[in-house]
């Protein structure tokens, strides 16, 4: 069973359905380059929450995801995978982001599968299903980290039964 489905176009562009976007990111608190930085323009006040949970945790987040609402009330949810310490030129290994990534993909799908939201947003979606969501996502780890891509994709193969994901190229 293929669960990655590759689509052209802009993630961010509205949609009349339930989503989760998904990106890594840093326990740095910096949304400053890369995707995260659409998101941050996008969704400045989900941007202000990520970086209080970074202030608040810092690297204790590794391997770990965030579920964050948009907080324009427009079908999104934002998934952060922190799969490393610090961003730009000083983020870790390869080996290290590839590590992470799975243990926080393991702890959203854990999220997904249990409904557990983080009681500290107030989600509109509330008491839905987050098994309805779909599960949508740049390249991640692919640009600013310099993970190759395949690698990264390796590790969403591992979720085929439980998962599926679009992928879409900048």
């Amino acid at each position: 069973m293929q669960n990655i489905k590759y689509a052209a176009g802009d993630l961010l562009k509205p949609r009349t359905y339930k989503r989760i976007i998904i990106h890594s990111c840093n326990c740095n608190g910096s949304w400053g380059g890369g995707f995260a930085y659409a998101l941050a323009r996008k969704y400045p006040q989900a941007e202000d929450t990520y970086m209080k949970h970074c202030d608040k945790y810092g690297a204790n987040l590794l391997g770990t995801c965030l579920l964050l609402p948009s907080f324009e009330g427009d079908n999104v949810l934002i998934a952060c995978l922190f799969t490393s310490a610090f961003g730009g030129s000083r983020h870790d290994d390869s080996r290290s982001i590839l590590e992470y990534t799975e243990m926080a993909l393991n702890d959203l799908m854990d999220t997904i599968e249990t409904r557990r939201i983080d009681e500290m947003h107030p989600f509109s979606f509330e008491g839905e299903n987050l098994k309805n969501f779909e599960l949508e996502m740049p390249k991640i780890n692919s640009g600013i980290f310099g993970v190759p891509w395949a690698k990264t994709e390796e590790i969403l193969k591992k979720y085929k039964h439980q998962a599926s994901f679009t992928v879409y190229a900048l």
